[in-house]
């Protein structure tokens, strides 16, 4: 007899395929908080959605700022929104002297708000009336429609423009800080140590970019490595570790300062037609965990939400986690396969993340009162003897606590139904032992070449339950 046991999955996470991965891995893993205990997998907070119709356009950029508010860019329209203590109001629509006045970044720097337009960067200090605002400030070069990343490195604010970075230094802007070859475009700005990190993009069908460091003082930057990408999307935020996104295939990249390294395949069918990436702006550190807002282009191969690429204890490994499903949800998988994920920001103990859907658009919070109403983990595909059939027995979940109102399901597919999961039905195939604390069928899964479990929690307000694994056993037949 052989036992199937999915423990630990803070130690191995989303795995690689359905079939091959970490100890610990599942092959899905949606709204599970897997770190604030090791070993144990509860639900989430929820992100609910908080702008009302005051957010009409996508924003792809955001400000926490010192004044105590959170500023939200229209990456469109050029309109201006604040939010105070959860009010959000529409502050200034920004109408620069040439170009577009889409917003596409936006930076606090020494007690002003920068926002770059296609051609123009935009000026706001902080605490005076938005009417006195500089929406032509200053000029950029190359007028790029798309992108001007922005980050402070050495007390300077770079900003990216095509094959240009420009800079503001204590008050005075200048276009041409460094220039790099072209066709390479910035599309996202890091940092290392004291140098700034430059992800460049050619096309959407050039598939070669380049990563650049440069120490910000120096006529040319030092590095360049080379990646078969289509562009480097953006920087993670992580601690002391430089992770990349890059290319339209989940591709994350560990950069030691020199060349960028593959290390880990956001797992989904990345066919031809299936894209997706990560916007430059949507990248952020929330309590030491590095999240991420995975964006679709085209296809539908991938679970699309906010991602957690991170680690609780140094020395385990990094593992990927769909931590936050968006609000803008409709289907039962927790998950949306068209939307877009603009940018995420901080405020404190809450982020906020920015989505379109359509044409729908909005702000969510994280909700500390409200834990997500479900979340489920996958596990692997079993095949434990193909050319003998086995014979699987009872699933058990043992939990440490399964408060009142709360439950736990537990779902099969066995050999790869074209149906998807059966669930055990609760009244007449499954029990809660509470002497042993497991959650168990009360029926064999049967003769099966293969199997795939499914266990779904469900929370009541702001309990959770917390699961320990998951168990089932094989016989030979």
């Amino acid at each position: 007899m052989a036992r199937i046991e999915i423990k630990e999955l803070n130690l191995g996470g989303i795995a690689d395929s359905d079939y091959l991965g970490a100890r610990g891995s599942v092959a899905e893993a949606v709204g599970l908080d897997i770190h604030s205990v090791a070993g144990l997998m509860s639900l989430n907070q929820k992100l609910t959605k908080e702008s009302g119709a005051t957010i009409d356009a996508f924003v792809k950029c955001g400000v926490s700022c010192s004044d105590g508010k959170q500023y939200f860019f229209s990456s469109t329209s050029g309109k201006i929104w604040s939010r105070t203590a959860g009010t959000y109001a529409l502050e200034a629509t920004a109408s620069p002297a040439a170009g577009s006045a889409g917003i596409l970044g936006a930076m606090e720097y020494q007690g002003y708000l920068y926002y770059a337009m296609q051609s123009r960067l935009g000026r706001w200090q902080i605490g005076t009336s938005w009417g006195g605002r500089n929406d032509s400030y200053g000029t950029f070069t190359n007028t790029d429609a798309e992108f001007h990343p922005m980050k402070i490195v050495n007390l300077v604010l770079y900003i990216g423009d095509k094959n240009f970075v420009a800079q503001v230094d204590t008050g005075t802007f200048t276009a041409n800080a460094l220039d790099i070859k072209s066709p390479l475009r910035i599309k996202a700005l890091g940092r290392m140590d004291t140098d700034l990190l430059i992800g460049t993009f050619v096309a959407d069908n050039v598939t070669e970019t380049e990563i650049l460091r440069w120490n910000t003082w120096s006529v040319s930057y030092s590095v360049a490595d080379t990646l078969p990408e289509v562009g480097v999307n953006a920087f993670l935020e992580t601690d002391n570790v430089t992770i990349i996104n890059a290319g339209v295939k989940g591709n994350l990249y560990e950069y030691d300062g020199v060349r960028a390294s593959l290390k880990k395949t956001i797992k989904g069918d990345w066919s031809s037609t299936n894209k997706a990436y990560v916007h430059p702006n949507a990248a952020f550190n929330f309590h030491g965990l590095p999240l991420f807002g995975l964006s679709q282009i085209t296809g539908t191969g991938v679970n699309l939400g906010v991602y957690g690429y991170g680690r609780t204890n140094a020395n385990y490994p990094y593992v990927l986690n769909l931590d936050f499903p968006i609000s803008e949800r409709s289907d039962t998988a927790l998950v949306l396969t068209a939307i877009e994920i603009g940018c995420i920001i901080g405020g404190g103990d809450q982020f906020f993340v920015s989505w379109k859907n359509g044409s729908s658009f909005g702000i969510d919070k994280l909700d500390t009162a409200l834990k997500l109403e479900t979340g489920y983990f996958i596990t692997r595909v079993a095949s434990v003897d193909r050319v003998m059939q086995d014979n699987y027995g009872q699933v058990y979940v043992p939990y440490r606590a399964l408060p009142s109102g709360t439950s736990i399901k537990i779902y099969r597919k066995v050999n790869h139904a074209s149906g998807g999961f059966t669930e055990f039905n609760a009244s007449t195939e499954m029990v809660t032992d509470v002497d042993r604390m497991m959650r168990h069928s009360l029926i064999d899964i049967g003769a099966a070449n293969t199997v795939q479990v499914k266990t779904e929690l469900t929370s009541t307000n702001n309990n959770t339950p917390e699961v320990e694994s998951a168990i089932f056993d094989v016989n030979k037949q």
